[in-house]
């Protein structure tokens, strides 16, 4: 990877993890310390201006992120401008985000909307007190771990980088489906508005809708946000304790919604029940169902013009292109190989390099990054399968440890049939030399 890849001389980018409006989201590593991170690039605001002011502004509303410390919002490491484009740092969190999680399952059971309100309205009321508004609440703003940790993220991307900036990207600063009638109309900011932005989060997963679906265009989105949602109360199959808030912080005018993050907080708190506990369930089967897509298909074979030369894995080539919905996946799940990437994977493949990159994936299953480590062994596997051969050790070694990673997130099933295809092929190969090649793996993961 080239200096082109080195933000700042200190983080290394690495696999392309999220894109929105005006950003991307990048998995890094930060060279200086050691560690992984997650690096947002505005790209969309490529250019901003030089001048001191602008700078000065980006410095101080970036610092003023950093004073809101809540185990609700995500930290914010460092900030700067590289080329010419303005980047944050974050900490690298594993899970999805609420609106794969909708996209997904379809509509969430009541304590699970009530755990994510009172999650994101604590969230809220942590950066309100810190005098920061969020600007742009949705579902893909809030992240959620496999413990069924809610994380509010990307804060103040407007007011970052500067309304003039985004407006020259070519898009608003905000998300129309959940921008408040006030603002729509021109107004200011406010905790008001924040508060609308969950409303409309939670107005989906209760419902498994957005209020303006059948929309199909900003402008008529914009219009009906203007003439107000559409009430949940009194909906079937709907518990009235919950809609009564969700239309509440929905309501047209500012003054009707509830009059702070805590005081939603406080209704929300009785509703929660095991609520947490559902959503870690929940996104728990997420990572499992990911987990384990495709890892028997027959592995691709290299074609005879495969090209001779290119990476190891460009993370960044398996992310579809804005507008492709072919696929489906999630920021932060594991991609599908693509047959451009696999060519130029198998053509470079190893026995050494496989090897190498086996050690990254055991050593992230080792210190609990399940999902990221599903992530390189559906890339490492069916690579060794198909230019290293099915009975070759670095393969068995890595079959052998992408079971213990399902097993780890509770796919069963498919780690036994794993563990199974591993014996027969041991079975196979022995000739007297004795060693097991998932014990020698280990000692190389280990590393």
């Amino acid at each position: 990877m080239g200096d082109k890849d080195l933000v700042a001389e200190r983080y290394r980018l690495e696999a392309l993890i999220g894109t929105g409006s005006v950003s991307e989201v990048h998995r890094a590593t930060d060279v200086r310390l050691g560690r992984k991170v997650a690096v947002k690039l505005l790209s969309g605001v490529q250019g901003m201006p030089e001048d001191a002011e602008t700078r000065e502004r980006f410095a101080r509303e970036a610092t003023a992120l950093t004073r809101i410390v809540h185990p609700g919002v995500v930290t914010l490491f460092d900030y700067g401008v590289h080329e010419g484009i303005p980047y944050l740092v974050m900490p690298l969190l594993e899970g999805l985000n609420l609106a794969a999680l909708v996209q997904e399952t379809g509509r969430l059971p009541a304590p699970v909307v009530a755990w994510v309100g009172l999650s994101v309205a604590h969230a809220l009321q942590a950066a309100h007190d810190a005098n920061v508004l969020h600007r742009d609440v949705k579902p893909s703003n809030i992240g959620i771990t496999p413990e069924g940790r809610v994380v509010l993220q990307d804060f103040g991307v407007a007011k970052l980088v500067g309304t003039d900036a985004i407006t020259r990207a070519g898009t608003s600063p905000g998300t129309p489906q959940f921008m408040a009638p006030e603002i729509i109309q021109g107004g200011h900011p406010t905790v008001a508005a924040d508060l609308y932005g969950l409303g409309v989060c939670l107005y989906q997963t209760i419902t498994g809708e957005l209020p303006f679906a059948d929309a199909v265009d900003v402008g008529a989105i914009l219009l009906r946000a203007v003439q107000g949602v559409a009430p949940t109360h009194g909906r079937h199959g709907l518990p009235d304790e919950l809609t009564l808030v969700v239309d509440q912080l929905c309501a047209r005018e500012p003054a009707d919604r509830p009059y702070s993050a805590t005081a939603v907080a406080e209704v929300l708190a009785p509703l929660v029940h095991d609520g947490k506990a559902a959503l870690a369930g929940l996104v728990a089967g997420q990572a499992r169902a990911e987990a384990v897509q495709g890892i028997f298909a027959p592995p691709a074979v290299p074609p005879a013009d495969a090209a001779a030369e290119g990476p190891e894995y460009d993370w960044t080539a398996t992310v579809p292109p804005p507008g492709d919905h072919s696929h489906h996946h999630a920021p932060g799940f594991p991609p599908t190989l693509s047959v451009g990437v696999r060519r130029l994977v198998l053509s470079s493949m190893t026995p050494q390099n496989a090897a190498s990159r086996l050690r990254e994936a055991v050593n992230l299953v080792l210190r609990g990054r399940l999902q990221e480590a599903a992530q390189m062994f559906a890339v490492i596997v069916p690579v060794c399968v198909a230019s290293l051969g099915p009975d070759h050790e670095t393969t068995l070694t890595s079959q052998y440890w992408h079971g213990i990673c399902l097993a780890r997130l509770g796919a069963g099933p498919e780690a036994v049939e794993l563990f199974a295809q591993v014996n027969k092929m041991v079975d196979r190969r022995k000739d007297g030399n004795g060693a097991s090649p998932h014990r020698e793996g280990h000692g190389n993961g280990g590393r």
